[in-house]
């Protein structure tokens, strides 16, 4: 073997060994080796399928769900039917929803009989038809806030039920964990590896880059707030109906060593500021001028401090 081959084969060899790493440890928690939690690719293929038909019958007026659970629409977070609309003899699973021109109310139109005020307007029309939450596992973080970014950021490849499924999970490789793996994985993950994939991204955790690093667009108490809600949804089962869906069951133990650090002490714990400082080296354009991105909250709208949060959502 001459010399330009040799180096060549010694720059392949450090090149595969990072990816090596990332594939190993992408299937290990708490140090243990675990399945990874990924759905197949058939399920992912039929998920993508399900989604599209969803979208299609939703311009089309039509009722009943493929994606979704019945009766309720994925894709804009509001039940399909009135219960004042005149369907006939059209129902939940079959005939026009409240899109359509023979019914022509959603059950949004229900909720403008009893409307309330302040803050709570927006959780009257976003938290009927989802999970929401008067306790949080997470000391100073609010699910029911968490939530709503995952929606805006998170479903596309984690899938609504968070079960990795969303409609462009088929197209990375690898695909989306399942971050509803709770005892076989997810509960094993601290808070710290939790804040600091979601915030660097998958490299800053020596994971895949397909899971982009999100802390130029969420502040600190934002992905703490997405960490309760991802917790409230532990081993959470695919819900048969509409109430167990409404109502998740957490495996998750708030007491337990991956729930050491929260957003109420992380100023305080060594390896959080360690790991606030290589994510902070490793996103762009991050200055001393920085707000909300180190710890300071920029409240407005539904974001609290961590100490507002913690008076308001019980353990």
């Amino acid at each position: 073997m001459n010399g330009k081959w040799f180096v060549l084969l010694v720059v392949a060899l450090f090149a595969f060994v990072p990816a090596a790493m990332a594939v190993e440890k992408r299937c290990t928690a708490a140090g243990e080796k675990v399945e990874c939690p990924t759905q197949a690719k058939e399920s992912l293929e039929k998920a993508l399928a399900d989604f599209d038909k969803e979208a299609m019958d939703m311009l089309r007026g039509r009722a009943g769900a493929t994606y979704g659970i019945t009766g309720f629409d994925y894709l804009t977070g509001v039940g399909k039917r009135s219960s004042g609309s005149k369907a006939g003899a059209a129902t939940l699973e079959q005939g026009d929803s409240g899109y359509g021109k023979s019914t022509g109310k959603t059950e949004m139109w229900d909720r403008v009989k009893k409307p309330v005020s302040g803050e709570q307007i927006y959780n009257q029309w976003t938290n009927n038809w989802s999970p929401s939450f008067k306790t949080s596992l997470v000391p100073g973080a609010n699910p029911n806030e968490g939530k709503q970014w995952y929606y805006v950021y998170c479903v596309g490849c984690h899938g609504w039920l968070l079960h990795g499924d969303g409609p462009n999970a088929a197209y990375l490789d690898p695909y989306p964990r399942n971050l509803t793996a709770g005892q076989a994985y997810m509960n094993k993950k601290t808070n710290v590896e939790l804040f600091t994939a979601i915030k660097g991204g998958g490299t800053s955790v020596e994971l895949s880059e397909c899971m982009p690093a999100w802390g130029n667009l969420l502040q600190d108490q934002d992905i703490w707030n997405v960490i309760a809600w991802v917790r409230a949804n532990a081993d959470a089962k695919k819900p048969s109906s509409l109430a167990e869906y409404l109502n998740p069951k957490s495996s998750f133990n708030p007491k337990s060593a991956a729930n050491a650090v929260t957003p109420l002490n992380a100023a305080q714990s060594a390896e959080f500021k360690e790991a606030q400082e290589l994510v902070e080296s490793m996103l762009a354009g991050r200055g001393g001028d920085l707000k909300g991105g180190t710890g300071e909250v920029v409240e407005g709208g539904l974001r609290k401090k961590a100490e507002e949060e913690a008076k308001t959502m019980k353990k």
